[in-house]
């Protein structure tokens, strides 16, 4: 049997709109095994980004427990949750998260900054990971001279880099035509295959899930597996 990477049980969250308590996601459920690839399909305010921080460890649910690689992430304190993110989760936001005025080298070296990996380590692992993801050419490129798919690209071998055992996606082709969106989800097969990931995306786009083997719906708060 396949190890269990993601339990999610009866995960709440509230948000406070005017005086009201708002639920955005309700009593939501989930696993994930190792070497599934998730697809979390519904429209804008569902609640798929909120979803998506909480299991990064980006945000705390008002209620419910999630367990990532067995690690409760609600007892975990703010420095526990940010050390999971160097090696065990890793988080790829709709906007890319990286600096413009850095270079390609410079972005994917940050996660491996912050976890004090030594310099020759740095460079081995950043040229590996530039190699695989078809990028090398690009490496002192500064990113705000790439193009929305070659952005994705820097933005997921930065997230692949630490190694994660799993990869959370946010809404990852919204900003490009599909024909380069298929190309960053054959991207996200490849990864899949090639390191045995455990892959979360959450899209708007229902063509998405053609690409996973778990699909979801969230609407409205609530998560079904279809």
């Amino acid at each position: 049997m396949k190890d269990l990477v993601v339990i999610v049980r009866n995960v709440w969250k509230y948000y406070n709109y005017m005086g009201n308590r708002i639920p955005i996601l309700k009593g939501v459920n989930m696993s994930l095994y190792r070497g599934d690839v998730g697809g979390i399909h519904g429209p804008s305010g569902a609640g798929k980004t909120t979803l998506l921080k909480i299991l990064a460890g980006l945000d705390r649910p008002d209620m419910g427990e999630v367990i990532i690689e067995g690690y409760n992430l609600s007892m975990l304190d703010d420095e526990g949750l940010a050390e999971l993110r160097t090696g065990v989760v890793s988080f790829i936001p709709q906007d890319y998260g990286l600096i413009e005025e850095f270079t390609v080298y410079e972005n994917i070296e940050l996660p491996l900054l912050v976890s004090g990996v030594p310099e020759e380590e740095r460079k081995a692992l950043i040229n590996d990971i530039l190699n695989y993801m078809g990028l090398t050419d690009k490496i002192k490129t500064k990113v705000r001279f790439l193009s929305g798919g070659e952005k994705q690209r820097v933005a997921i071998a930065r997230a692949l880099v630490v190694t994660p055992s799993l990869l959370l996606a946010d809404e990852p082709t919204a900003n490009l035509d599909w024909e380069n969106a298929k190309k960053v989800l054959e991207l996200f097969t490849k990864i899949n295959r090639d390191f045995q990931t455990t892959i979360l995306i959450v899209s708007h786009d229902a063509r998405v899930l053609e690409y996973t083997n778990r699909r979801f719906v969230l609407i409205d708060g609530i998560l079904k597996e279809v």
